[in-house]
């Protein structure tokens, strides 16, 4: 009500404005009146406009749109006729006027009966074209004839008073048999409709929406048809004024249409009712996250997140529940007592509601409740309805919307799959936006996510030597595709599907650049010969990236520490192990042999593995004897780490279990065969190698 009252002031306090500052005698109040009649179509204009932007889809907005935007017309008509000393030129602009003014009368019947979703003949195809049938006959008749407006009387003619000279109209008697008393008809039907719904709602939230109608529609009713209508038929002629009452209509009825568009929800906590039982077990199963947006994709999906919901609005959550069932049913079902419902309809009803069709007032509603409560959930139930009078594409984008609005605001929405019935495709296309449920589910769905993750990975191998060829054949088993960085010519043949090649100086910060290592999920593998280089690329990276993952060979052991403080990750002394390989062949040759053929993958087929043990595993509480049981000659567990460390060559008899990681030398080619051994093991190692990529 305020900002209605505020905005009509504007209007008043600017045509004060021009009676004090444009008043000089009669040429005075003639500028008076050509000023109202100017801020009139500005405002009328800017109004329409606004409105129709907001949601061009809603059929209240298009209709508010039209009908103002021929009251604006009609008010430029009026200041340009005003204006022209020329008769001729004059009596067009006359007609532009009278052309706005008349659609605006037809429309506004229109716009009363989407804005309280009524439904009569009128609003079938049939009926439309028998209500606007006159109105193409009048406008016709405007242009072509003289019935509508016969003339226009000269400035001075008429006795306005206050010195005031201004053409006006000498209508025809189109206007004058028909016209003139049909144009009473929209503004009083439409009045008592406001008034009759305002006195019989129950809802105080409508009551104050349509109190800005009510008030609006009173302006050209009260006042206007007495002084515009019913004098000058008399023969009673008053200064122009019309356009003064319809723009204090326009505003408030702008103000009233914000108010019934947005749905301005206020939260209500629900109310507990005592020894109410609780599926707790369910709201478990089902857990949910603030931040998140979840899909429940059950039979009895609704019932589910009903229940759910009521467990967190238990806890003192606040929730808003939009539905395409009646909120009684609702209510009834699940014992939801005072969380608002909001109820899809295109039918007029008490209930909180919202047409189907109008995407833009659901988000708005959505985004306006969520603004006011911190950690509240949204459930949204009939997904089904929302595409049947839609379509998938804007459904999907409208959840998008809400489920990045979510994420920012910590709040929770719920989309129920309900009776969705929709291709295949479309339905991958909607779970990968929303987290499916039950938790189960979730689970798998986060262990996809890594994978993919791991998968998109971008692996960089600065230098090219024997150290770095049996890097890029390990990850040739593992279908990692690396990009290798090398300034010399790279002799050994490699497939275009295994590597991809970057000639030039890995020390060049553009050639750094070029390969990627400012990617995310960037793992940089460096295999230079030269230390002090090793340490100069480490820095040149850390520039580029402090998120990439940084791995290195060191040939001196001094410079571990440096390149560790340069910022790498994971330092491997390379000339220590050679030592230590060295001294071995000197007096164990066939370990130096074991460990040789161990990682020579080409030629021996074995890989080193390392897994780990969780709740969930087929292994877990097993011991290393039946372990190496199952493995048979496939491989050997030559390590287990736990809580206590690394243990080489583990007890017989130590049984695994959560947490402990095994290390073994495996062979795939030569898996035990029956009692799905074979694809357990298969399957076991295969997540191993994914988690260590």
């Amino acid at each position: 009500m305020a900002k209605a009252t505020y905005i009509a002031g504007i209007a008043g306090i600017l045509l004060l404005l021009s009676l004090v500052t444009g008043y000089h005698g009669s040429a005075g109040w003639t500028n008076v009146i050509l000023f109202a009649s100017l801020i009139a179509f500005v405002v009328k204009l800017g109004l329409a406009l606004w409105i129709y932007f907001r949601n061009p889809s809603s059929k209240v907005n298009v209709s508010f749109a039209i009908v103002f935007l021929g009251q604006a017309v009609w008010d430029l008509g009026k200041f340009v006729m005003w204006l022209l000393p020329d008769e001729n030129t004059a009596f067009i602009w006359a007609k532009v006027s009278y052309t706005g003014y008349i659609i605006s009368v037809f429309f506004l019947l229109s716009f009363v009966w989407a804005y309280l979703k009524k439904r009569n003949y009128f609003t079938t195809v049939p009926g439309q074209v028998v209500l606007y049938t006159p109105m193409a006959i009048m406008i016709l008749a405007l242009w072509l004839s003289n019935m509508v407006i016969a003339d226009l009387i000269p400035p001075g003619e008429l006795a306005y008073g206050f010195g005031i000279e201004l053409w006006d109209y000498a209508f025809g008697p189109l206007y004058t048999y028909f016209f003139l008393w049909f144009q009473i008809i929209p503004f009083v039907y439409a009045f008592i409709l406001f008034v009759f719904k305002y006195y019989f709602t129950t809802r105080p939230d409508k009551k104050k929406q349509l109190m800005y109608l009510v008030i609006g529609s009173a302006f050209p009713i009260m006042i206007g048809i007495p002084t515009g209508v019913v004098l000058p038929a008399m023969g009673i002629a008053l200064p122009p004024h019309n356009n003064v009452l319809s723009l204090i209509m326009s505003v408030f009825i702008a103000v009233g249409i914000i108010k019934y568009k947005f749905l301005s929800i206020q939260p209500v906590g629900e109310t507990i009712v005592p020894d109410r039982k609780l599926d707790h077990q369910l709201a478990k199963e089902y857990e949910i996250d603030f931040g998140h947006s979840y899909f429940i994709k059950h039979e009895k999906s609704s019932e589910i997140a009903h229940k759910v919901l009521l467990t967190h609005l238990y806890r003192k959550r606040y929730g808003l529940i939009i539905t395409a069932h009646n909120p009684s049913t609702i209510r009834h079902e699940y014992g939801i007592e005072t969380t608002p419902i909001v109820w899809m309809t295109d039918t007029e009803t008490e209930y909180l509601s919202v047409d189907p069709i109008d995407i833009e007032q659901l988000y708005e509603t959505i985004r306006l409740f969520v603004k006011q409560v911190p950690n509240s959930i949204v459930m949204l139930d009939g997904l089904q309805f929302l595409i049947t009078h839609n379509n998938f594409s804007k459904i999907i984008h409208f959840i998008r919307q809400v489920k990045s609005m979510v994420s920012r605001s910590d709040d929770c929405f719920i989309v129920t799959k309900g009776a969705l019935q929709i291709p295949p495709k479309e339905e991958r296309l909607l779970e990968s936006e929303l987290i499916t449920l039950p938790r189960a589910k979730l689970v798998k769905e986060k262990a996809k996510a890594k994978q993919a993750v791991a998968k998109r990975r971008n692996y960089v191998l600065l230098g090219h030597n024997p150290l770095a060829q049996s890097i890029i054949n390990e990850f040739e088993q593992r279908c990692i595709r690396p990009t290798i960085v090398e300034k010399g010519d790279i002799l050994v043949h490699y497939p275009k599907s295994a590597v991809n090649i970057i000639k030039g100086d890995p020390l060049s910060r553009k050639v750094l650049e070029h390969a990627g290592v400012e990617k995310p999920n960037t793992v940089v593998l460096i295999t230079l010969e030269d230390d002090s280089e090793i340490i100069l690329c480490i820095n040149k990276i850390r520039q580029l990236s402090e998120e990439a993952k940084i791995i290195t060979n060191i040939h001196n052991p001094d410079f571990i520490p440096i390149a560790l403080k340069a910022g790498a990750n994971k330092v491997i002394p390379s000339s220590s192990i050679g030592g230590r390989m060295l001294s071995l062949a000197l007096t164990s040759p066939d370990i130096v042999k074991w460990v040789m053929d161990a990682t020579t993958l080409s030629e021996r087929r074995l890989e080193l593995a390392e897994l780990r043990i969780d709740k969930r595993s087929w292994l877990s509480s097993r011991t290393i004897k039946e372990i190496d049981s199952l493995l048979g000659k496939s491989g050997n567990i030559i390590a287990i780490k736990n809580i206590d460390g690394l243990k080489l060559i583990p007890d017989d008899n130590y049984k695994v279990g959560e947490g402990d990681k095994l290390i073994l030398v495996m062979n795939f080619d030569i898996l035990p065969k029956g009692k799905g051994i074979e694809e357990r093991l298969r399957k076991w190692c295969g997540k191993a190698h994914r988690r260590n990529e």
